[in-house]
């Protein structure tokens, strides 16, 4: 794979797709009261809010793309690769509470770290252009 600007929007295509997948499952779930998947996700609230996060990625990234190439800014292949990552992992957090509940809430310091750990590539793949973006003023 050729890692390069328009990686930014086929990510943003992916966390799109992934959004509206998660809309239709809570929506089954929610309206169409389907009790197989009710069973299966134990928080429908969760589906929604994994489902709203990655629509914001796929913002973000098509912002990201597009002030980028606005503004001129050559984004090193690190930082594509990061904001990639951190859209497609911030959100998956979502997911997992859709599942297990009960990971809500961390209880070691190893939990701890790691939910803090994982908002590490979104912030540093978005901050990082952004910073860019405002050097160019």
């Amino acid at each position: 794979m050729n890692i390069s600007h328009d990686t930014l929007l086929l990510f943003a295509a992916i966390c799109l797709i992934i959004s509206l997948g998660l809309a239709w499952v809570a929506s089954f779930i929610l309206y169409a009261k389907t009790a197989w998947l009710k069973r299966l996700v134990k928080a429908n609230h969760q589906l929604i809010r994994a489902h709203i996060d990655f629509l914001l990625m796929s913002l973000l990234l098509v912002v990201t793309y597009y002030l980028c190439q606005e503004r001129g800014i050559v984004l090193p292949k690190w930082c594509i690769i990061t904001a990639c990552i951190g859209a497609i992992y911030n959100p998956l957090g979502f997911i997992v509470l859709a599942f297990k509940p009960k990971m809500a809430n961390p209880e070691t310091r190893f939990e701890k770290a790691r939910v803090l750990l994982g908002f590490l590539p979104a912030t540093i793949g978005f901050a990082y252009p952004m910073i860019q973006v405002i050097g160019t003023f």
